[in-house]
C-alpha cells in the first residue's frame, strides 16, 4: 500500500467527517501531536501486523486511524481491517476508510465498536 492513496483517501474522510469521525474514530493525519500522527502511529504499530493472535497477512496494510478504544484500522487499497487487540477480534470489510466511516455510522459495521455510534447518528 502506498501511503500518498491512504493520505489523499484520509483528506476525504477530513473534509466530510472531521478528524474525530462520531467523537470515536481518529484520524491518522501529519500531525505535531505523536497520538495523531500517521508516520510515528504506523511505526509504533507495526508489531500488530505480527502477532499471534490473529492470522492475517497485514504485511501490505497501513494504519489508518485509532478509536478511543483503542481499535486499530487498517487499509490496503482494497481491504478495511479492524483489530481489536484487547479482546483479540478483528473484522474485515472489502472498502476504502472513507465508506468504511459511512458504514459504522449506519450500523452496518458493528461487532466491535459501541452501538452508541449508529444509535446516535439514526
Amino acid at each position: 500500500m502506498n501511503k500518498e492513496e491512504v493520505t489523499k483517501e484520509l483528506s476525504a474522510i477530513s473534509a466530510e467527517f472531521g478528524y474525530y469521525p462520531y467523537g470515536f474514530f481518529n484520524i491518522l493525519h501529519n500531525s505535531d501531536n505523536p497520538n495523531l500522527d500517521f508516520d510515528e502511529q504506523n511505526k509504533g504499530w507495526e508489531f500488530v501486523k505480527n502477532e499471534d493472535w490473529h492470522n492475517l497477512d497485514l504485511s501490505n496494510y497501513l494504519l489508518w486511524s485509532i478509536s478511543d478504544n483503542g481499535d486499530l484500522l487498517w487499509w490496503n487499497g482494497s481491504q478495511t481491517v479492524a483489530l481489536n487487540p484487547r479482546g483479540s477480534e478483528f473484522i474485515s470489510v472489502p472498502v476504502n476508510p472513507k465508506q468504511f466511516i459511512r458504514l459504522v455510522g449506519m450500523g452496518k459495521i458493528g461487532n466491535i465498536f459501541p452501538s452508541q455510534l449508529w444509535e446516535e447518528n439514526a
